[in-house]
């Protein structure tokens, strides 16, 4: 247990005989390291943590939380009594059948490939965040008026698909598509007309560029489907959405119910998001080292400026580790002080940009248009740990080569 003597001793050692305020030059950087990094890397990781936190909610607002479908892409024809099946779970929010499908699209002699989601309108805003990404037009897929007097279906579709083809609300676009029915011997593409109801911008490139959304109904007749492929599926807790779905599974059966979540969905992705923070803390960490190491200098010139005191003390009755605690005091009321004033100030930097939004970005290059902040708590109490941690190894070497001084020749040579 530490002595209030030992406590004293060691806090007059830091002074110095050269003094500016509270601590002497050396330890007044080694503190100032360890608040340096612990402050970018609280701002670091919360970033990181910002970035991650955007890219999910637009990934879960845009896809659900998870979704079940049958082996072999088999379709539901019953999805009505499955979808109520599926309501009864405690842990089920809202449930919607979806379609999907690869086609094309054409305005104005301009073509691309598209990803065909069909859905009810209704019951889509149970289960995904689609309808509140549309920047233009309405979520409505019923038969519409277009631009030229005409009616025909309405179809959702993202903001870089319009940019790219040139179509906003109201005009009339072609779809064309092959059928998904493998016993059709006829795989002539079917061609329908729509018209676009509205446009949507959910950040995410692909999406935007790749989605497009019509009636159930509509996806039905341009794919040669009678029923639905799955049906989509939000949850009470989105981290949970593994768990939740593989229950939903088992209690519908099993087999040939497979249940997929948005984690599996995109499990490279945030994989790489992880490895990401992990890099930034072990690259960010090098700066609490590098003031570990000054440190380290500023204990051995400490231990050869009071090599009398030390021989005195010893001589006085003063024990090999009390003298080893005394250095090692030095450098864990460093690391302490640096540590809290970091992170207290990463911290608080952090809150600011999150409640004021402050720093901002391009929107026409990011899905955002400012620097996203989430501070986690276990990253915090993590750098605060490693931080001190660190301090309290760096003085190790120091204490020990302190406390093996033998007292006659400490004062001999003084």
């Amino acid at each position: 247990m530490i002595k209030k003597m030992e406590l004293f001793v060691a806090l007059r050692y830091m002074r110095g005989k050269r003094k500016i305020g509270f601590v002497s030059w050396i330890t007044y950087i080694s503190a100032a390291g360890v608040c340096l990094g612990s402050l970018v890397l609280v701002i670091a990781l919360s970033i990181a943590n910002g970035f991650e936190k955007e890219v999910r909610d637009r990934i879960v607002g845009t896809l659900a939380h998870a979704k079940i479908t049958r082996y072999h892409t088999n379709q539901i024809v019953d999805h009505e009594s499955l979808r109520s099946i599926i309501l009864e779970h405690p842990e089920v929010l809202g449930a919607a059948p979806f379609i999907t499908g690869k086609g094309g699209v054409e305005h104005q002699n301009l073509q691309e490939g598209v990803m065909i989601n069909g859905v009810n309108p209704t019951l889509e805003v149970t289960v995904t965040d689609i309808h509140k990404a549309i920047i233009s037009g309405s979520f409505n897929l019923d038969t519409l008026d277009s631009n030229r007097g005409r009616r025909f279906p309405g179809i959702l579709i993202g903001k870089g698909l319009s940019d790219r083809i040139a179509a906003r609300e109201g005009a009339e676009i072609v779809l064309y598509c092959l059928p998904m029915d493998a016993e059709q011997q006829d795989l002539t593409p079917k061609m329908g007309r729509f018209v676009v109801a509205g446009v949507f911008e959910t950040g995410m490139y692909e999406y935007d560029l790749n989605l497009v959304y019509m009636s159930i109904t509509s996806a039905q007749n341009m794919l040669n489907m009678t029923g639905v492929e799955g049906i989509h599926i939000r949850t009470t807790d989105l981290f949970k959405a593994d768990r939740i779905a593989s229950d939903i599974k088992e209690y519908l059966g099993g087999y040939p119910y497979r249940a997929i979540d948005w984690q599996s969905q995109n499990r490279s992705l945030f994989q790489w998001m992880k490895l990401e923070r992990l890099i930034i803390f072990i690259v960010i960490s090098l700066i609490i080292i590098v003031a570990a190491f000054n440190i380290v200098s500023s204990l051995i010139m400490m231990i050869l400026e009071k090599r009398r005191e030390i021989g005195i003390l010893m001589s006085m009755g003063a024990t090999s580790g009390a003298i080893m605690r005394i250095f090692m005091l030095n450098g864990i009321v460093v690391g302490f002080i640096g540590s809290t004033v970091g992170v207290i100030l990463g911290t608080a930097v952090s809150y600011i940009q999150y409640r004021w939004r402050l720093i901002s970005l391009p929107g026409d290059v990011y899905f955002i248009d400012t620097v996203p902040m989430q501070v986690s708590a276990f990253d915090v109490a993590a750098i605060y740990i490693a931080a001190n941690v660190i301090c309290w190894l760096a003085t190790i070497y120091p204490a020990r080569q302190a406390a093996a001084l033998l007292p006659v020749e400490s004062i001999r040579y003084e």
